[in-house]
Protein backbone atom coordinates (compact mmCIF):
# COMPACT_ATOMS: atom_id res chain seq x y z
CA UNK A 1 0.00 0.00 0.00
CA UNK A 2 1.07 3.51 -0.74
CA UNK A 3 1.33 5.45 2.57
CA UNK A 4 -0.94 8.06 3.47
CA UNK A 5 -0.16 11.35 4.29
CA UNK A 6 -1.60 13.48 6.55
CA UNK A 7 -1.22 17.55 7.24
CA UNK A 8 0.48 19.06 9.92
CA UNK A 9 -2.87 21.02 10.79
CA UNK A 10 -4.52 17.61 10.86
CA UNK A 11 -2.10 15.70 13.62
CA UNK A 12 -2.36 18.56 15.76
CA UNK A 13 -6.23 18.53 15.46
CA UNK A 14 -6.56 14.37 15.86
CA UNK A 15 -4.21 14.73 19.49
CA UNK A 16 -6.49 17.64 20.62
CA UNK A 17 -9.48 15.14 19.68
CA UNK A 18 -7.67 11.86 21.29
CA UNK A 19 -6.35 13.65 24.34
CA UNK A 20 -9.95 15.44 25.06
CA UNK A 21 -11.66 12.11 24.06
CA UNK A 22 -13.86 10.30 26.58
CA UNK A 23 -12.06 13.01 29.21
CA UNK A 24 -15.11 15.03 28.45
CA UNK A 25 -16.64 12.19 30.73
CA UNK A 26 -14.03 11.02 32.90
CA UNK A 27 -11.77 14.03 33.79
CA UNK A 28 -9.04 11.56 35.77
CA UNK A 29 -8.25 15.04 37.93
CA UNK A 30 -11.15 15.29 39.38
CA UNK A 31 -10.33 13.17 42.36
CA UNK A 32 -8.18 16.18 44.01
CA UNK A 33 -11.53 18.20 44.54
CA UNK A 34 -11.06 21.82 44.70
CA UNK A 35 -7.12 21.38 43.65
CA UNK A 36 -7.52 19.64 40.67
CA UNK A 37 -6.63 22.56 38.52
CA UNK A 38 -3.31 21.99 40.58
CA UNK A 39 -3.63 17.65 39.36
CA UNK A 40 -4.51 19.34 35.94
CA UNK A 41 -1.09 21.44 35.79
CA UNK A 42 1.13 19.04 37.45
CA UNK A 43 0.03 16.36 35.26
CA UNK A 44 -0.46 18.64 31.92
CA UNK A 45 3.48 19.04 32.68
CA UNK A 46 4.49 16.07 33.36
CA UNK A 47 2.12 14.27 30.65
CA UNK A 48 3.75 16.61 27.90
CA UNK A 49 7.35 15.47 28.77
CA UNK A 50 5.87 12.01 28.48
CA UNK A 51 4.88 13.06 24.99
CA UNK A 52 8.05 14.48 24.38
CA UNK A 53 9.92 10.92 24.95
CA UNK A 54 7.45 9.71 22.23
CA UNK A 55 8.07 12.61 19.21
CA UNK A 56 11.86 12.10 20.07
CA UNK A 57 11.53 8.28 19.93
CA UNK A 58 9.92 9.08 16.47
CA UNK A 59 12.65 11.49 15.69
CA UNK A 60 15.23 8.96 16.23
CA UNK A 61 13.39 6.43 14.18
CA UNK A 62 11.99 7.99 11.23
CA UNK A 63 9.39 6.78 9.39
CA UNK A 64 8.83 3.82 11.29
CA UNK A 65 5.91 3.12 13.19
CA UNK A 66 6.34 1.29 17.01
CA UNK A 67 6.31 -2.23 15.61
CA UNK A 68 9.23 -1.59 13.50
CA UNK A 69 11.18 0.54 16.04
CA UNK A 70 10.52 -2.65 18.15
CA UNK A 71 12.08 -5.30 16.29
CA UNK A 72 14.95 -3.23 14.63
CA UNK A 73 15.53 -2.41 18.28
CA UNK A 74 14.68 -5.62 20.38
CA UNK A 75 14.76 -8.03 17.79
CA UNK A 76 12.43 -9.55 15.74
CA UNK A 77 10.85 -11.83 18.55
CA UNK A 78 11.08 -10.00 21.42
CA UNK A 79 10.07 -7.18 19.22
CA UNK A 80 6.99 -9.72 17.74
CA UNK A 81 5.79 -10.16 21.17
CA UNK A 82 5.52 -6.78 22.91
CA UNK A 83 3.87 -5.89 19.57
CA UNK A 84 1.47 -8.22 20.41
CA UNK A 85 0.87 -6.25 23.88
CA UNK A 86 0.32 -3.01 22.16
CA UNK A 87 -2.16 -4.26 19.93
CA UNK A 88 -4.18 -6.08 23.05
CA UNK A 89 -3.29 -2.70 24.57
CA UNK A 90 -4.73 -0.60 21.99
CA UNK A 91 -7.72 -2.48 21.77
CA UNK A 92 -8.34 -2.55 25.65
CA UNK A 93 -7.85 1.15 25.35
CA UNK A 94 -10.62 1.41 22.28
CA UNK A 95 -13.19 -1.09 24.04
CA UNK A 96 -12.60 1.37 27.56
CA UNK A 97 -13.91 4.52 24.96
CA UNK A 98 -16.85 2.42 23.53
CA UNK A 99 -18.04 1.35 26.77
CA UNK A 100 -17.42 5.01 28.44
CA UNK A 101 -19.56 6.15 24.99
CA UNK A 102 -22.29 3.60 25.66
CA UNK A 103 -22.47 4.60 29.39
CA UNK A 104 -22.83 8.40 29.19
CA UNK A 105 -25.64 7.51 25.89
CA UNK A 106 -27.61 5.24 27.76
CA UNK A 107 -27.99 7.03 30.81
CA UNK A 108 -28.38 10.48 29.71
CA UNK A 109 -29.88 9.97 26.50
CA UNK A 110 -31.19 7.14 25.33
CA UNK A 111 -32.23 5.30 28.78
CA UNK A 112 -34.51 2.75 26.90
CA UNK A 113 -31.91 1.68 24.43
CA UNK A 114 -29.53 -1.52 24.79
CA UNK A 115 -25.87 -0.18 25.73
CA UNK A 116 -25.45 -2.91 23.02
CA UNK A 117 -26.88 -1.11 20.02
CA UNK A 118 -25.68 1.97 21.23
CA UNK A 119 -22.08 0.53 21.07
CA UNK A 120 -22.32 -1.45 17.53
CA UNK A 121 -23.41 1.47 15.77
CA UNK A 122 -20.85 3.93 16.94
CA UNK A 123 -18.39 0.16 15.96
CA UNK A 124 -20.20 0.64 12.57
CA UNK A 125 -19.25 4.49 11.82
CA UNK A 126 -15.93 3.72 13.56
CA UNK A 127 -14.82 0.35 11.10
CA UNK A 128 -15.99 3.03 8.08
CA UNK A 129 -13.22 5.79 9.25
CA UNK A 130 -10.86 3.40 9.86
CA UNK A 131 -10.51 1.49 6.98
CA UNK A 132 -11.21 5.00 4.94
CA UNK A 133 -7.46 5.04 6.16
CA UNK A 134 -5.72 7.59 7.74
CA UNK A 135 -5.58 10.81 5.42
CA UNK A 136 -10.01 10.54 5.81
CA UNK A 137 -9.73 10.44 9.13
CA UNK A 138 -6.86 13.66 9.17
CA UNK A 139 -9.92 15.36 6.51
CA UNK A 140 -12.73 14.56 8.96
CA UNK A 141 -10.39 15.67 12.09
CA UNK A 142 -10.28 19.16 10.23
CA UNK A 143 -14.20 19.37 9.62
CA UNK A 144 -15.11 18.10 13.71
CA UNK A 145 -12.60 18.37 15.95
CA UNK A 146 -12.55 22.87 15.78
CA UNK A 147 -16.29 22.43 17.23
CA UNK A 148 -14.80 20.84 20.89
CA UNK A 149 -13.26 24.13 21.93
CA UNK A 150 -15.96 26.18 20.27
CA UNK A 151 -18.88 24.55 22.31
CA UNK A 152 -16.39 24.06 25.35
CA UNK A 153 -16.38 28.08 25.40
CA UNK A 154 -19.64 28.33 24.86
CA UNK A 155 -21.07 26.15 27.72
CA UNK A 156 -18.23 28.05 30.08
CA UNK A 157 -19.48 31.36 29.11
CA UNK A 158 -22.85 30.28 30.18
CA UNK A 159 -21.40 30.27 33.46
CA UNK A 160 -20.06 33.18 34.04
CA UNK A 161 -22.64 35.81 34.90
CA UNK A 162 -24.87 33.35 38.10
CA UNK A 163 -22.29 31.16 39.87
CA UNK A 164 -19.79 31.25 42.72
CA UNK A 165 -15.97 31.85 41.72
CA UNK A 166 -14.73 31.06 45.01
CA UNK A 167 -15.72 27.24 45.10
CA UNK A 168 -12.16 25.91 44.16
CA UNK A 169 -10.54 27.67 47.64
CA UNK A 170 -9.18 27.01 49.67
CA UNK A 171 -5.65 25.35 48.30
CA UNK A 172 -4.29 22.04 49.32
CA UNK A 173 -7.07 21.78 51.71
CA UNK A 174 -7.03 18.24 51.65
CA UNK A 175 -2.64 17.81 51.32
CA UNK A 176 -0.81 17.47 48.39
CA UNK A 177 -0.99 13.93 48.41
CA UNK A 178 -4.44 13.92 46.76
CA UNK A 179 -3.31 16.12 44.16
CA UNK A 180 0.18 14.19 43.05
CA UNK A 181 -2.23 10.98 43.09
CA UNK A 182 -4.56 12.73 40.47
CA UNK A 183 -2.10 14.22 38.70
CA UNK A 184 -0.66 10.41 38.04
CA UNK A 185 -3.61 9.28 36.63
CA UNK A 186 -4.43 12.34 34.43
CA UNK A 187 -0.60 11.59 33.19
CA UNK A 188 -1.39 8.42 32.15
CA UNK A 189 -5.03 9.13 31.04
CA UNK A 190 -5.36 11.01 28.41
CA UNK A 191 -1.62 11.79 27.81
CA UNK A 192 0.11 8.72 27.98
CA UNK A 193 -1.92 6.72 26.02
CA UNK A 194 -1.02 8.97 23.16
CA UNK A 195 1.37 6.64 22.52
CA UNK A 196 -0.58 5.03 19.61
CA UNK A 197 0.57 7.98 17.40
CA UNK A 198 4.00 5.84 17.10
CA UNK A 199 1.65 4.25 14.53
CA UNK A 200 0.65 7.40 12.73
CA UNK A 201 3.50 9.85 13.24
CA UNK A 202 5.25 8.25 10.06
CA UNK A 203 2.27 9.51 8.33
CA UNK A 204 3.23 12.93 8.78
CA UNK A 205 4.23 14.77 5.61
CA UNK A 206 6.20 17.52 7.15
CA UNK A 207 8.17 15.56 10.00
CA UNK A 208 10.14 18.49 10.95
CA UNK A 209 6.72 20.04 12.71
CA UNK A 210 6.30 17.22 14.74
CA UNK A 211 7.96 18.39 18.02
CA UNK A 212 5.79 21.98 17.76
CA UNK A 213 2.52 20.00 17.04
CA UNK A 214 3.11 17.67 20.15
CA UNK A 215 3.93 21.03 22.26
CA UNK A 216 0.84 23.01 20.78
CA UNK A 217 -1.68 20.23 21.82
CA UNK A 218 -0.20 19.67 24.88
CA UNK A 219 -0.88 23.51 25.82
CA UNK A 220 -4.25 23.22 24.38
CA UNK A 221 -5.29 20.33 25.97
CA UNK A 222 -4.28 21.83 29.37
CA UNK A 223 -6.15 24.71 28.80
CA UNK A 224 -9.01 22.89 27.48
CA UNK A 225 -8.79 20.21 31.04
CA UNK A 226 -8.71 23.79 32.94
CA UNK A 227 -11.90 25.23 31.57
CA UNK A 228 -13.70 22.14 32.16
CA UNK A 229 -12.56 22.06 35.64
CA UNK A 230 -13.58 25.47 36.62
CA UNK A 231 -17.21 25.08 34.76
CA UNK A 232 -17.96 21.99 36.63
CA UNK A 233 -16.72 23.01 40.62
CA UNK A 234 -18.09 26.54 39.99
CA UNK A 235 -21.51 24.82 38.97
CA UNK A 236 -21.53 22.01 41.31
CA UNK A 237 -18.86 22.14 43.97
CA UNK A 238 -15.81 19.71 44.82
CA UNK A 239 -17.98 16.98 47.01
CA UNK A 240 -19.88 16.78 43.26
CA UNK A 241 -18.10 16.90 40.82
CA UNK A 242 -15.91 14.07 43.19
CA UNK A 243 -18.90 11.91 43.57
CA UNK A 244 -20.96 12.56 40.54
CA UNK A 245 -20.77 10.02 37.77
CA UNK A 246 -21.32 11.83 34.76
CA UNK A 247 -20.04 15.26 35.76
CA UNK A 248 -20.77 17.29 32.55
CA UNK A 249 -24.47 15.78 32.43
CA UNK A 250 -24.86 17.40 36.06
CA UNK A 251 -23.14 20.66 35.39
CA UNK A 252 -25.95 20.68 32.12
CA UNK A 253 -29.19 20.07 33.87
CA UNK A 254 -28.35 22.86 36.17
CA UNK A 255 -27.80 25.81 33.96
CA UNK A 256 -29.84 28.85 33.61
CA UNK A 257 -32.57 29.17 30.97
CA UNK A 258 -30.85 27.26 28.61
CA UNK A 259 -30.42 23.42 27.09
CA UNK A 260 -26.67 22.54 26.24
CA UNK A 261 -27.05 18.30 26.28
CA UNK A 262 -27.06 18.20 22.82
CA UNK A 263 -23.56 20.24 22.86
CA UNK A 264 -22.28 17.78 25.58
CA UNK A 265 -23.13 15.02 23.10
CA UNK A 266 -21.42 16.27 20.41
CA UNK A 267 -17.90 16.86 22.30
CA UNK A 268 -18.49 13.18 23.17
CA UNK A 269 -19.65 12.06 19.64
CA UNK A 270 -16.08 13.89 17.82
CA UNK A 271 -13.88 13.22 20.88
CA UNK A 272 -14.98 9.76 21.17
CA UNK A 273 -14.88 9.02 17.52
CA UNK A 274 -11.43 10.44 16.78
CA UNK A 275 -9.63 8.37 19.97
CA UNK A 276 -11.53 4.99 19.41
CA UNK A 277 -10.81 5.26 15.26
CA UNK A 278 -7.25 5.86 16.19
CA UNK A 279 -6.98 3.18 18.49
CA UNK A 280 -8.58 0.57 16.29
CA UNK A 281 -6.02 2.11 13.55
CA UNK A 282 -2.86 1.66 15.68
CA UNK A 283 -3.90 -1.77 16.77
CA UNK A 284 -4.63 -3.05 13.31
CA UNK A 285 -1.66 -1.85 11.66
CA UNK A 286 0.30 -3.19 14.28
CA UNK A 287 -1.39 -6.81 14.15
CA UNK A 288 -0.90 -6.50 10.03
CA UNK A 289 2.95 -5.42 10.44
CA UNK A 290 3.49 -8.50 12.58
CA UNK A 291 1.93 -11.19 10.78
CA UNK A 292 2.96 -9.64 7.87
CA UNK A 293 -0.49 -9.20 6.45
CA UNK A 294 -0.26 -6.16 3.26
CA UNK A 295 -3.83 -4.93 3.73
CA UNK A 296 -4.65 -3.87 7.17
CA UNK A 297 -8.32 -3.26 6.43
CA UNK A 298 -8.69 -7.34 5.99
CA UNK A 299 -8.53 -7.06 9.83
CA UNK A 300 -10.44 -3.69 10.44
CA UNK A 301 -14.11 -5.87 10.70
CA UNK A 302 -12.52 -8.37 12.93
CA UNK A 303 -10.77 -6.38 15.37
CA UNK A 304 -13.55 -3.64 16.03
CA UNK A 305 -16.06 -6.42 16.72
CA UNK A 306 -13.91 -7.80 19.44
CA UNK A 307 -13.51 -4.34 20.85
CA UNK A 308 -17.35 -4.22 21.12
CA UNK A 309 -17.56 -7.79 23.01
CA UNK A 310 -14.62 -7.15 25.13
CA UNK A 311 -16.53 -3.44 26.49
CA UNK A 312 -19.88 -5.11 26.75
CA UNK A 313 -18.07 -8.40 28.83
CA UNK A 314 -15.29 -6.72 30.73
CA UNK A 315 -16.89 -4.32 33.19
CA UNK A 316 -20.44 -5.33 35.20
CA UNK A 317 -21.66 -1.73 35.54
CA UNK A 318 -20.86 1.86 34.85
CA UNK A 319 -19.59 1.98 38.73
CA UNK A 320 -17.09 -0.98 38.07
CA UNK A 321 -15.55 1.01 34.96
CA UNK A 322 -15.11 3.86 36.65
CA UNK A 323 -13.58 2.47 39.31
CA UNK A 324 -11.07 0.30 37.30
CA UNK A 325 -10.41 3.42 35.02
CA UNK A 326 -9.60 5.30 38.29
CA UNK A 327 -7.82 2.83 40.47
CA UNK A 328 -6.02 0.37 38.05
CA UNK A 329 -5.86 1.82 34.67
CA UNK A 330 -2.93 4.51 35.52
CA UNK A 331 -0.74 1.42 37.02
CA UNK A 332 -1.45 -1.46 34.38
CA UNK A 333 -0.24 1.31 31.69
CA UNK A 334 3.10 2.18 32.84
CA UNK A 335 4.76 -0.82 30.85
CA UNK A 336 3.05 0.55 27.58
CA UNK A 337 3.07 4.37 28.06
CA UNK A 338 6.51 4.95 30.14
CA UNK A 339 8.79 1.75 30.74
CA UNK A 340 9.35 0.08 26.85
CA UNK A 341 8.85 3.97 25.23
CA UNK A 342 11.90 4.96 28.00
CA UNK A 343 13.50 1.50 26.79
CA UNK A 344 13.22 2.64 23.18
CA UNK A 345 14.37 5.86 23.75
CA UNK A 346 17.48 4.43 25.18
CA UNK A 347 18.09 2.10 22.84
CA UNK A 348 17.56 4.40 20.16
CA UNK A 349 19.77 7.06 21.50
CA UNK A 350 22.86 4.44 21.94
CA UNK A 351 21.66 3.43 18.12
CA UNK A 352 22.39 7.05 17.20
CA UNK A 353 25.76 7.45 19.12
CA UNK A 354 27.21 4.81 17.67
CA UNK A 355 26.56 5.59 14.19
CA UNK A 356 28.10 8.93 14.81
CA UNK A 357 31.14 7.67 16.17
CA UNK A 358 31.26 5.22 13.05
CA UNK A 359 31.00 8.00 10.67
CA UNK A 360 33.26 10.34 12.09
CA UNK A 361 36.38 7.21 12.34
CA UNK A 362 35.33 6.41 8.64
CA UNK A 363 35.54 10.56 7.84
CA UNK A 364 39.13 10.27 9.85
CA UNK A 365 40.29 7.18 8.14
CA UNK A 366 39.26 8.94 4.39
CA UNK A 367 41.38 12.09 4.86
Amino acid sequence: MVKARISSIQLFLLFIGFLYGSTVIVNSALGAKNDAWLAILLGGTVGGLLVGVYVSVAYLNPSKTLVEILKERLGNVMGNIISIMYVWYFIHLAALVFRNFGEFIIVVTYQETPISIVIAIFAAIMVYAVNSGVEVIGRLSELFVPVLPFTVLIICMAVITTHDFTAFSPILENGIKPVLKAAFSFITFPFGESVAFLMLFPHLNKKENLKKIAVLSIISMIALSLLLFFRDIIVLGSEVIYQATFVPHLTELLFPGISVEQLVDINLLIGGGVKVSICIYAAVRALSQVAGIDDYRNLTTAITTFCVVLSLWIYENVLEMLNWAEKVWPYYSIFFQIIVPLLLLFLSFIKKNKSSKSTSSNAISSS
